[in-house]
């Protein structure tokens, strides 16, 4: 399956580089030229650290990691799915009183209805978990359940697959962990993401080659 290398812990012979929007992300975003500031995107949250900087020992909480990055087109899908599929079973359960075969619904019946439409609800929202982030320490990505954590000795590299709808964090030993908070359909703030997790990976594995 031909992979898009976006970012290589040797510094090897690199793939072109190619951004997840083909068209307009490209355009926007050029290997070399451009670098995401510390300002907050949208989904993609950056802090950086003053040139010639560092702080010794576990950063202040709230301040340890230099990217945190949130899929922003799959939170807001689900979330807007999820009021839909949460109203349409409360209407349901308030109005359901009498069916057309003339069977009568208890209250607990028209309670149950309204419960499990806000476990749907609830399921749907667990797709708005995703995060990923990465700080001097490492790399600490959440998909639907569990933070895994990844320090920079474990880590090769940054990738899309092709036709997969997110990136993948490359490991020693050929294994990768996908990680669904980077997704194509964000498109530039995927981007900006990848762009700032190569920045960071080149800054934190200089002069220690996998």
């Amino acid at each position: 399956m031909p992979v898009v290398r976006i970012w290589k812990r040797d510094g090897g012979a690199e793939e072109p580089r190619r951004t997840p929007d083909t068209s307009a992300a490209s355009a926007q975003s050029k290997a070399g030229e451009s670098e995401v500031s510390g300002a907050e995107v949208s989904g993609v949250q950056s802090k950086s650290t003053p040139e010639g900087e560092e702080t010794d020992g576990p950063a202040p909480s709230g301040a340890q990691w230099d990217l945190e990055v949130r899929p922003q087109h799959a939170i807001m899908t689900s979330r807007i799915i999820a009021a839909v599929l949460f109203l349409a079973f409360a209407v349901g359960g308030i109005f359901m009183r009498t069916g057309s075969t003339g069977v009568n619904f208890r209250l607990a019946d028209q309670l149950a209805l309204i419960l499990f439409g806000l476990l749907l609800a609830g399921s749907v929202l667990m797709l708005t978990r995703p995060r990923v982030r990465v700080g001097k320490q490492g790399v600490v990505v959440r998909n639907i359940l569990g933070d895994n954590e990844f320090g920079w000795q474990d880590i090769r590299g940054i990738s899309f697959a092709d036709k997969k709808s997110w990136a993948r964090l490359e490991l020693v030993h050929d294994e990768y962990v996908p990680m669904m908070a980077i997704r194509t359909n964000d498109k530039l703030r995927a981007a900006a993401a990848m762009d700032r997790f190569r920045e960071l990976g080149a800054k934190y594995t200089a002069g220690n080659p996998a």
